[in-house]
């Protein structure tokens, strides 16, 4: 008799819809996943060619809008060619007007509700820091409310120890 009710109780617990929660992973941002080759990733997004300096990094040519503001996109990679793999995503927005910042808020509101609440939080005078860390990805947002107010998403891989990219 225990046994049948068990085997109710179980396919009951089958039929009903599973809780909604917050994604889990962050194997990249949007089409640009992790690993994913320079070639690969200029098959998704228009890039510009690669920037000057040390760190193999190419921006966007198109700049995507987040809550009516305008950001800009640089793509990292760990080497210099068709063939670097791509291990961070930086979404950027600085401008002057310190009248609205809510928007900002729903920013935050935003990538809670997709990846749950930070693992960190931190506040530095006017610069407030949320960082997300899971299994395959990180994401760090940093805003700043001073004389010019800014707004960064940071999306970056996490590999294990004698795996790389």
């Amino acid at each position: 008799m225990h046994s049948v009710r068990f085997l109710m109780l179980i396919c009951i617990l089958m039929v009903l819809p599973a809780p909604v929660s917050a994604e889990s992973t962050i194997p990249g941002w949007g089409e640009a996943k992790w690993g994913m080759t320079h070639s690969a990733v200029k098959k998704h997004f228009d890039l510009n060619p690669w920037e000057p300096g040390n760190t193999p990094t190419c921006k966007s040519k198109k700049k995507i809008r987040i809550w009516g503001r305008d950001f800009a996109v640089a793509f990292y990679f760990d080497a210099r060619s068709a063939n670097g793999k791509l291990f961070k995503v930086a979404l950027v927005h600085f401008n002057n007007d310190r009248g609205d910042t809510t928007w900002l808020t729903s920013i935050k509101d935003m990538l809670v509700e997709k990846y749950g609440n930070p693992g960190s939080f931190d506040v530095k005078e006017k610069m407030k820091i949320s960082h997300w860390k899971k299994f395959d990805g990180q994401l760090k947002l940093t805003t700043l409310t001073g004389r010019t107010v800014m707004c960064a998403l940071e999306y970056m891989a996490v590999s294990t120890e004698g795996k790389k990219l």
